[in-house]
């Protein structure tokens, strides 16, 4: 009698569980690749040609590189290497006209210096060129340090020592660094960067140490960039002036400072500066009219950047300012996915300028073949709880903006589409994975079941970092903005397959409307995802 009950109890919930499972997209075609033995590393790199992967994975002093068949879904070879310099930290795994370069730095203890080294990865039989040093600093580099977010320069931090720049038609590179400061007190301390510049085979062309004019404390280093005759440009906000200077350096490694006409009030936490096709200079980034300063209520302060819009300049390269366009978000973008309480909170900000979306960061700024830019920005603060002696830090992803604009500086389409994502352990499978397609633009995520046939116009539930979830697409039509939703695969249940450790991080494109990520299944063993669009 018992299992008469349970059997059809049990047949009156699959029918429930069945209205649980959301419809997956018919736009997609999803394949998993045979398993293959797992490669546990901090740093993961991922390249294609189309037709092969080539990964890259670091961890301590060991560098694996894996070949990937596409079509064939499979693993086709891989090598370890273990020879390195010692205390080995890579920099970048950087793709250069066709050929890709291994960037790592070593440390000497006893001399208190680092070497920068490069080896080029045959990605036909993953055998490694010999060893080039680019460059030996005079002092100790500082690492970007910490464990996510931005930090000096623009750097992903993690403990990352060299920032690397590309020309916009990859003829040069940048590497940028800072010494040890001479004096730990900022108010009498002047930086001294380091500079290097390279052609796209890694012959270096100059470099060196460049004292900054101006000491620590008075000067807010925004952004960093190389044009194709090698010189190299730093954008700056000088505090005690209250003004923006452009500081440009020669292959003769002196550095001249131009002053920019632009609103020295607006606040900026990081900056683009790249070369565009006319040979002229653009600095673009989120502004803030302002900072919001913020009590908890244990008493502790913080100021938080409530952005405004985003603001492009385009410059000679002398510093004379050709053009500004100040994008400010209009307020019923600002208050799409809020409660009526925040609505009445922004109108009321509105009224005063101040009307923003807050804690928004700069994740890509893309620029076209026809001279538009795309601009995409996400959601993103970390909060910390007190309970009894412990300490609980709380990390958030949520809402995203993403914006085109044209050559001439004009809006095409600008969108804010909803996430609302919520972890305990960093990132984690957070965040958004931004690709560029022929025709449309990617923001992947993961997200709660819950939100599957959801409308555009309606708040998401919260998706909990490390609880499953749907691997989920916003495609933005290039040309119109046009928005859709996708909801690809389940990462428990993918073709029978469970993804038992999911990063945004690890998704890459390997042709046009082919996508790719590399999961952790268990037991040892990774394995890919391929998702196609369907044609």
């Amino acid at each position: 009698m018992k299992n008469r009950y349970a059997q059809t109890a049990l047949l009156l919930l699959i029918p429930l569980y069945l209205l649980a499972q959301p419809k997956l997209s018919t736009d997609f075609t999803v394949t998993t690749a045979a398993p293959f033995p797992v490669i546990d590393a901090g740093s993961k790199e991922y390249f294609s040609d189309g037709t092969y992967v080539v990964s890259v994975k670091t961890r301590a002093q060991k560098v694996t590189i894996q070949k990937f068949s596409i079509d064939g879904m499979k693993e086709v070879t891989r090598k370890e290497y273990t020879e390195w310099p010692p205390y080995l930290k890579v920099q970048s795994v950087m793709k250069m006209k066709g050929k890709l370069y291994y960037i790592y730095a070593s440390y000497d203890k006893k001399g208190k210096f680092n070497t920068i080294y490069s080896r080029e990865i045959n990605t036909d039989d993953l055998s490694l060129g010999a060893e080039i040093m680019l460059f030996k600093s005079e002092k100790k580099i500082i690492p970007s340090g910490g464990t996510g977010g931005v930090g000096f320069m623009g750097m992903a931090i993690g403990g990352t020592m060299i920032k690397v720049f590309k020309s916009f038609d990859e003829s040069k590179i940048l590497l940028c660094y800072r010494n040890a400061p001479k004096e730990r007190d900022d108010r009498i301390n002047f930086d001294v960067l380091g500079f290097h510049v390279f052609d796209a085979n890694l012959e270096k062309q100059w470099g060196g140490n460049i004292k900054m004019p101006y000491t620590e404390k008075v000067m807010n280093n925004l952004a960093y960039g190389i044009d194709k005759d090698g010189n190299a440009y730093m954008l700056a906000y000088i505090t005690e002036k209250k003004n923006f200077e452009l500081f440009s350096i020669s292959e003769s490694q002196e550095l001249t400072t131009h002053e920019l006409d632009v609103e020295g009030s607006l606040f900026f936490k990081k900056m683009n500066l790249y070369e565009n096709a006319d040979g002229n200079l653009v600095v673009a980034g989120l502004y803030s009219n302002g900072l919001d300063f913020k009590m908890s209520w244990t008493g502790s302060s913080t100021y938080s950047y409530n952005v405004n819009g985003i603001v492009q300049y385009t410059m000679t390269k002398d510093g004379n300012v050709l053009s500004t366009n100040d994008i400010e978000f209009p307020i019923e973008l600002i208050n799409m996915y809020k409660s009526a309480r925040a609505k009445a909170s922004n109108e009321r900000r509105e009224s005063k300028g101040k009307a923003g979306i807050s804690d928004l960061q700069m994740r890509e700024i893309v620029t076209n073949e026809d001279g538009s830019t795309i601009f995409l920005a996400e959601q993103h603060y970390s909060k910390r709880v007190y309970s009894g002696k412990s300490t609980k830090t709380y990390y958030y992803f949520a809402d995203m903006v993403i914006t085109k604009i044209d050559k001439d500086g004009k809006v095409v389409w600008q969108k804010k589409v909803p996430k609302s994502q919520m972890g305990m352990t960093g990132k984690g499978g957070m965040g958004v994975a931004y690709v560029k397609g022929k025709d449309s633009h990617y923001l992947l995520y993961l997200d709660n079941v819950k939100n599957a046939d959801i409308p555009l116009s309606k708040v998401p539930a919260q998706h909990r970092d490390g609880r499953g979830g749907f691997l989920t697409a916003y495609k933005i039509n290039d040309a119109s903005g046009e928005v859709e939703k996708h909801t690809i695969f389940d990462v428990t249940n993918v073709k029978d397959m469970q993804a038992y450790q999911f990063k945004t991080t690890r998704i890459f494109e390997v042709k046009d409307n082919v996508f790719m990520v590399e999961v952790y299944i268990k037991g040892k063993q990774d394995s890919m995802i391929k998702m196609e669009l369907n044609q």
